[in-house]
């Protein structure tokens, strides 16, 4: 609705940085409540981001965005998409940058 820049981003790496407890009693009451619990740990086990990780922070180019003062679904369906294929486009360029992602894809929901 404002007509602002949007700056398509992406962190490689980020999901390495902290481990997530996958098994057990919190995830099973996660999926009864539906809503997330999670029990995150990093270095000295509590949340503070492991610095042994490689991360790599990439942007893309701007993109413009007019000012709509009543998008419709179509507007924000074509500027979403825009959106995502720039995501798609960094990672695709940067991933052979960081071993542990060049042989993944990227699925966008």
């Amino acid at each position: 609705q404002t007509g602002v820049d949007v700056i398509p981003v992406y962190l490689f790496g980020n999901t390495t940085v902290l481990s997530i407890l996958k098994t057990g009693l919190l995830p099973w009451i996660s999926r009864k409540l539906g809503i997330s619990l999670t029990y995150m740990w990093g270095k000295w086990y509590l949340p503070i981001p492991r610095n042994d990780c490689k991360l790599l922070y990439v942007s893309g180019q701007p993109i413009g965005i007019p000012h709509i003062p009543d998008p419709t679904q179509a507007d924000i369906d074509k500027y979403h998409e825009m959106y995502c294929q720039q995501v798609q486009r960094l990672f695709e360029s940067y991933k052979e940058k960081v071993p542990e992602y060049k042989h993944k894809t990227l699925h966008i929901v």
